[in-house]
């Protein structure tokens, strides 16, 4: 039986230091609690792109894209791995960022969101929006916030 209930964590991937401070969080929670641990890789460049076509050298570009967040997934997969989580799934979307994290938790029923946080200064938020805020606003599961 799991000690904490958790049957499927989720944490976003973006390749950066802060970011796998998330995941190294995810990885304990999912280690003691026994969970699945879900990668979530989002690919949003070709959704805040100006100029769409339907061309084949757009395609090639968006391909390219999400070749970047497999790749990336496989080497955070393999992290996972090595450490002793046994559980793991890999997911890439295209959309925007907390739109698709969202769904993602709603379509496997997460129990938990592991998250990166910047902190953003009041301005900052103004300017920049947080993708963190938007999701713990609605999620349909608690978010963990990791800090650096």
């Amino acid at each position: 039986m799991d000690i904490m209930g958790y049957k499927n964590i989720i944490c976003p991937v973006d390749g950066f230091e802060l970011g796998d401070k998330a995941l190294d969080e995810a990885i304990y929670l999912s280690k003691i609690s026994g969970a699945k641990l879900i990668l979530l890789y989002v690919s949003e460049k070709a959704f805040k792109a100006v100029l769409i076509s339907d061309s084949k050298e757009w395609d090639e570009i968006r391909e390219g894209w999400l070749t970047e967040g497999r790749e990336l997934l496989l080497k955070q997969k393999a992290k996972v791995e090595a450490i002793g989580v046994k559980d793991v799934e890999l997911v890439i979307r295209d959309g925007e960022v907390s739109n698709e994290i969202i769904a993602e938790a709603n379509e496997k029923r997460a129990d938990l969101i592991v998250m990166a946080s910047h902190r953003y200064s009041p301005v900052g938020k103004l300017f920049h929006g947080s993708i963190i805020d938007r999701v713990t606003k609605r999620s349909p599961c608690p978010v963990l916030w990791v800090f650096n």
